[in-house]
């Protein structure tokens, strides 16, 4: 017997939940387009709705044109029922984001962290977030590598010793609220990837294929994408440009710390980015941070063109406001959780 058959309320949550992803994805929806989106079946489809516009979730937004029966009636959510919370966390400060279910931020604090005890201010802020607003998911983008809850980072430059913190668990045990962290490059890639979409309405988000490098003191970083999907890697270490080894056996980030020439810069820069052409091949490479020397893209982007064939060569595209890239990655991977409390999962084939 199938284990949600046996348990109707369980069984009612994950139909709920996907009911809501598909209003929400479509931004308005018929009772025939959810339907056909969630295989749910149409009175399934039909009491679900009844109950949502009784509590309040969803208003009815107007009517279809008639194909001969009934004109069908549009839902939409309201903006103002869920929200989830979203934090970037960098340089001792605590970026606190408020999204809405449509991926949108509506309020933003900054917030100071003495001694970098994030933990502490994102618990003090969701205290009394959590007694105005109904937080769905929480988000966390950290400067490190993420493993489940907890992420690892180091303490400075010079100590190669990576610390992990345990952020992630304390607070879903205690707000029973599904909470996902996420590496501050890689969302900020996904970021940068939703905005050039966006941009251009023809691209398909889920053929996205991307690199994000950022350049900061003495730190080289980046997020891919491919086919829509963050690359991550084995161990989630995947985007640490900065160990990648370079001439006189230094890595990348000990090459760039020692401030290197414009010529020396542009050229490795127009190395490192090959790398990235020849084993991701993305459409376009998109380069950012408060190290970058802007006036070396158009040299950059020349000798891409020059070294590299045309069809693997990835357009040069600068990032002119990674804080605002970043907030938007976050806001879309939050969102993203809302509603994720039962879920149907499809069993994998085995090898």
């Amino acid at each position: 017997m199938n284990t949600l058959t046996a348990r109707p309320e369980l069984l009612k949550q994950a139909n709920l939940s996907q009911i809501r992803k598909a209003i929400i994805k479509r931004r308005t929806a018929t009772r025939g387009e959810i339907v056909a989106d969630t295989h749910i079946s149409s009175t399934t489809v039909r009491s679900m709705l009844t109950e949502m516009l009784e509590h309040g979730e969803i208003q009815c937004v107007g009517f279809d044109e008639s194909s001969g029966g009934r004109k069908a009636k549009r839902y939409q959510f309201r903006p103002d029922m869920y929200y989830g919370a979203a934090f970037c966390l960098r340089d001792h400060k605590v970026h606190a984001l408020l999204i809405n279910v449509f991926e949108e931020i509506v309020e933003t604090n900054i917030l100071e962290a003495a001694d970098g005890d994030y933990k502490s201010v994102i618990t003090g802020y969701l205290d009394q977030l959590i007694t105005k607003k109904n937080i769905k998911a929480i988000g966390i983008g950290v400067p490190g590598v993420v493993d489940g809850c907890s992420y690892y980072w180091k303490k400075n430059l010079e100590d190669e010793e990576l610390c992990r913190a345990d952020i992630g668990e304390g607070l879903s045990e205690k707000y029973n609220i599904p909470v996902v962290l996420e590496n501050d490059m890689n969302a900020t890639a996904i970021g940068f990837g939703r905005c050039y979409v966006r941009e251009f309405p023809e691209e398909m988000p889920e053929k996205t294929n991307m690199a994000y490098l950022h350049f900061e003191k003495g730190c080289v970083g980046a997020g891919f994408i491919s086919e829509g999907r963050v690359i991550r890697g084995c161990n989630n270490f995947a985007g640490e440009l900065g160990l990648v080894p370079m001439e006189n056996d230094l890595f990348l980030d000990e090459y760039m710390s020692g401030s290197p020439g414009d010529t020396k810069y542009i050229q490795t820069l127009i190395k490192t980015i090959s790398w990235v052409c020849g084993i991701l091949n993305p459409q376009y490479v998109a380069l950012g941070g408060p190290d970058l020397r802007k006036d070396c893209l158009g040299a950059i982007n020349d000798g891409i063109s020059a070294l590299l064939p045309a069809r693997m060569a990835a357009e040069i595209l600068y990032a002119p406001d990674v804080w605002h890239d970043y907030y938007d990655g976050m806001a879309s991977i939050t969102a993203a959780k809302m509603f994720d409390e039962v879920q149907f999962i499809k069993e994998q084939e085995k090898f």
